[in-house]
C-alpha cells in the first residue's frame, strides 16, 4: 500500500523537471539571441578570435597557415584578374587602332597612293629645279652676249666717229683745194666726179668760189647739181657719219 504512491510521484517529478528544463532552455536561447545580435553588429570576427585563442598551439599554426594560403590564393586570383584585364584592354586597343588600320586594304591603298603622290611631287620638284637652273644659265649667257654686243657697239661707234672725223677732214681738204683752183679747171673735174661726192664737196664751198665753177660746168650737170644742193638745204642737218 505504501509503495504505490511513490511509484506515481516519480513520473510527475520527471515531467515537472522536463518542463522546467524546457522553460530554462527557451529562456537561455532567447538570452543568447538577444546578446549575440549587438555583438555581431559591433565585431563579427570576435568569436573566431576567442576560438583561436582557446585553440592549442599546433591548431593555431595550422589555422594560420590555412589563412595565409587563402590570402595568398586571393591575391593570386586578384593579380591574375588584373593581368587578364590588362591583356584584354591591350588586345582591344590593338584590334581597334593597330591591326584594323595597319593591315586593312583601304589603309594600304591610301598609303600606296600617298607614296605615289609623294614620288610625283619629288619628280616634279626636281624637274622645276632643273628648269630653273637652265633658265639661270640661259639668262647669264644672254647677259654675257648683251655685254659683248654693247662693247662691240661702242667700238663700232668709236670707229664710225673716227671715220667721220677723218672723212670730214678729207672733205675740208678737198674743198680748200678746189677753192684754190681756177673755175674752169675745177669745173672740168666736177663734170667727171660722182654726184654724191660732188654734192658733199660743193655743199661745203663758199658761194663766191662756187658760182664761177658752176658757170663753167656742163649745163645739164650744173642743173642736176643745183637741184641736189637745193634739196639738201631743205633737209635737216644730220651728222656726216649717220
Amino acid at each position: 500500500m505504501k509503495t504505490a504512491p511513490k511509484f506515481r510521484l516519480l513520473p510527475v517529478l520527471i515531467i515537472i523537471a522536463m518542463m522546467a528544463f524546457s522553460v530554462r532552455l527557451v529562456e537561455f536561447a532567447s538570452g543568447i539571441k538577444s546578446l549575440s545580435s549587438p555583438a555581431m553588429a559591433e565585431s563579427a570576427p570576435a568569436p573566431v578570435h576567442d576560438t583561436a585563442e582557446n585553440m592549442p598551439d599546433s591548431e593555431k599554426l595550422i589555422a594560420a597557415d590555412h589563412v595565409g594560403d587563402e590570402e595568398e590564393h586571393a591575391a593570386d586570383k586578384k593579380m591574375a584578374a588584373t593581368h587578364k584585364e590588362g591583356e584584354t584592354n591591350e588586345a582591344e586597343w590593338r584590334d581597334s587602332s593597330y591591326d584594323e588600320l595597319e593591315y586593312s586594304p583601304v589603309t594600304r591603298e591610301v598609303f600606296d597612293d600617298m607614296v605615289k603622290r609623294r614620288k610625283k611631287l619629288e619628280a616634279h620638284e626636281r624637274e622645276l629645279q632643273t628648269r630653273e637652273a637652265l633658265l639661270q644659265a640661259a639668262e647669264q649667257e644672254l647677259d654675257r652676249k648683251f655685254q659683248e654686243l654693247s662693247t662691240l657697239r661702242q667700238e663700232i661707234e668709236g670707229l664710225l666717229q673716227k671715220q667721220s672725223e677723218q672723212e670730214l677732214e678729207r672733205v675740208q681738204s678737198l674743198v680748200k683745194i678746189y677753192e684754190g683752183m681756177k673755175p674752169k679747171e675745177a669745173a672740168r673735174i666736177f663734170d667727171t666726179l660722182d654726184l654724191d661726192i660732188l654734192v658733199t664737196v660743193m655743199s661745203r664751198m663758199s658761194e663766191r668760189r662756187l658760182s664761177p665753177i658752176l658757170a663753167s660746168m656742163n649745163p645739164e650737170r650744173a642743173r642736176t647739181i643745183t637741184i641736189m644742193l637745193a634739196e639738201e638745204k631743205q633737209l635737216p642737218a644730220l651728222p656726216l657719219g649717220d
